[in-house]
């Protein structure tokens, strides 16, 4: 569970320690915050969003969204859940991915940003970058987040005390 100072790099040796940080994120960060996950398929992200949503006080408990393009789960904070997979540029404008992102009510976690990614160019998400790394592990970077970026300094913090 070591990280990198310099270059934002959560190491997460199993599926426990991937659900510690969602569960860090969870506790760190407030309502308006927007999430773009990214990485190959079944690198992480949407168990992320899982235990994210778990560690949020959610009931219902986030699946693959692939079919559906977005969900919401209540919590502390609601979770806003979109997964742009077999989305394309076209379907941004229809999707309503605008009306979620800086609500102060919840999180917004979007796996698959790409396109989102540049239409909403102006906006500061927190990155997170997961990669395979063999077995279990996996390398999760985490970058940007404007505001957001004092809560990612305090979970790096936490991350490293265990």
């Amino acid at each position: 569970m070591a990280r990198s100072k310099a270059s934002n790099i959560f190491k997460s040796s199993c599926p426990a320690d991937t659900a510690r940080l969602a569960g860090l994120f969870a506790k760190r960060l407030k309502g308006g915050t927007a999430l773009f996950l990214e990485g190959p398929i079944g690198s992480g992200k949407t168990f992320f969003v899982r235990e994210l949503a778990a560690a949020l006080g959610a009931k219902k408990l986030p699946v693959s969204a692939s079919f559906n393009l977005m969900r919401s789960y209540s919590g502390r904070l609601k979770l806003y859940h979109f997964d742009l997979f077999r989305a394309g540029e076209a379907d941004m404008e229809n999707i309503g991915l605008d009306e979620y992102l800086g609500r102060a009510d919840g999180i917004t976690a979007v796996e698959w940003p790409g396109e989102a990614g540049r239409i909403f160019a102006g906006l500061d998400p927190v990155r997170l970058e997961f990669r395979l790394a063999g077995g279990d592990r996996r390398v999760i970077k985490s970058a940007g987040g404007g505001e957001s970026r004092p809560a990612i300094e305090a979970i790096e913090e936490e991350w490293l005390k265990k």
